[in-house]
């Protein structure tokens, strides 16, 4: 078959099951199946695509029209406009996250040479972006997954970031008073949140990089009960959250010893990072 003619089917077969992007979606798994550039689609329509490349673009169609994320279909997603390797074994990096990795960077590049904490790194996105972006940082990264740890590594490797990777849960692995930022997306979403999450996300996605407990904040309750003991004096703890959750993620870091409580916002304007400095 030529490239066109994948093309039309697979857009087709979008339209059909009422996609939303069938142009973006079919570019997308052309580009993964037939290894190589959107623009070589262009350029070359008529190119013949040998059998093998066939039958892979029509294996990855069907994964992505049974409800499989994009993202694992293709096995990458983008992060800070970079390109990162995604599995089932890792959460999907998501737009508000990216509003943590920024406000990260501008945190340390106001401080000399710090010491970064990832906690629950899984595809290692934060950690990347932090080592490559936030001059004269050494950061690490943990994860209990065994799994997650070896996506983060190959995405580090990668980009040639300088990251330190940990298997530890939670904070176990770490000795009082060794970094100056701890930041981390711990699982936020509450029972009923994760009830009503589309299937695509609870078939697909890890449900223990999703689910917070009861209210959702049962990892955010961990987290700041124990920074306190590995952060320096004057660190920073800085922690995802969900969208409706500022209020009470406050109250729990300032009843864990947190002050000077901030927050970052998203493009719409929604506090979707806390911010707050360790002080014993």
């Amino acid at each position: 078959m030529e490239i066109k003619e994948l093309y039309l089917k697979g857009r087709k077969s979008f339209e059909e099951n009422g996609f939303e992007c069938p142009g973006i979606e079919t570019r997308a798994i052309l580009a993964r199946s037939l290894d190589t550039d959107p623009l070589e689609f262009y350029a070359h329509p008529e190119r013949r695509v040998n059998p093998e490349r066939t039958e892979a673009f029509e294996k990855l169609l069907r994964r992505r029209l049974a409800g499989e994320p994009l993202a694992y279909v293709t096995g990458e997603r983008e992060f800070c406009s970079r390109p990162f390797v995604v599995t089932r074994d890792v959460l999907i990096p998501r737009p508000e996250t990216e509003t943590l990795a920024e406000l990260a960077i501008e945190t340390a590049g106001r401080m000399k040479n710090p010491r970064i904490l990832d906690l629950g790194t899984g595809s290692g996105c934060l950690a990347v972006t932090l080592s490559l972006e936030a001059r004269g940082c050494e950061v690490f990264a943990s994860d209990v997954s065994a799994a997650a740890l070896s996506v983060a590594r190959r995405n580090a490797r990668t980009h040639g970031a300088r990251v330190r990777f940990v298997r530890s849960d939670l904070l176990g692995s770490f000795a009082k008073s060794s970094f100056d930022m701890i930041i981390s997306n711990p699982p936020y979403v509450s029972e009923a949140e994760y009830a009503e999450l589309s299937p695509q996300i609870r078939r697909y996605e890890p449900r223990m990089a999703l689910l917070g407990g009861k209210d959702g904040l049962a990892c955010i309750r961990k987290i700041a009960a124990a920074a306190g003991t590995t952060l320096r004096e004057g660190g920073f703890l800085l922690l995802e959250i969900g969208a409706s959750q500022a209020e009470s993620a406050e109250r729990v870091v300032r009843e864990n010893g947190f002050s000077d409580v901030r927050f970052g916002v998203d493009i719409s304007g929604v506090k979707r990072v806390v911010k707050a400095i360790w002080k014993k």
